[in-house]
């Protein structure tokens, strides 16, 4: 009994969550909006970041000058899983500019990750 009641709090919470996202909607577009306009934002955030920093290769530098957003998007059903998207301008490296990252779980909590094939310009190393 008391794990069907766990899990009946544990889907509320989830949609209360799913629904204050779209309501912070505006103000995360609103932001998108002011980061495109610092020079090197992503790169900046990234090399700032303990742990990201050092997996930073100078090709994945010179790469992250063309982020220009970044954004997260959970599944309809928030348990299943969540992407991330990279938004690039255009680059001398690869022909996207939208590069998607897929985590989805099963039920057991096994994660199945998927990405865009990227499209690599030639003579250009892989990233």
């Amino acid at each position: 009994m008391a794990l069907d009641v766990n899990e009946e709090a544990s889907d509320k919470v989830l949609e209360v969550e799913q629904k204050y996202n779209e309501i912070r909607r505006p103000v995360y577009v609103k932001r998108n909006e002011i980061i495109q306009s610092i020079p090197d934002f992503w790169l900046t955030a990234f090399l700032s970041h303990p742990a990201l920093s050092d997996l930073l290769t100078e090709e994945d530098q010179k790469i992250f000058k063309y982020l220009v957003s970044l954004d997260v998007e959970d599944c309809q059903d928030l348990k299943s899983g969540y992407s991330i998207i990279f938004n690039f301008s255009p680059n001398p490296y690869f022909e996207d500019t939208k590069l998607v990252k897929t985590y989805s779980f099963t039920e057991e909590g096994v994660a199945n990750i998927t990405g865009t094939t990227i499209k690599w310009k030639e003579g250009d190393c892989q990233w």
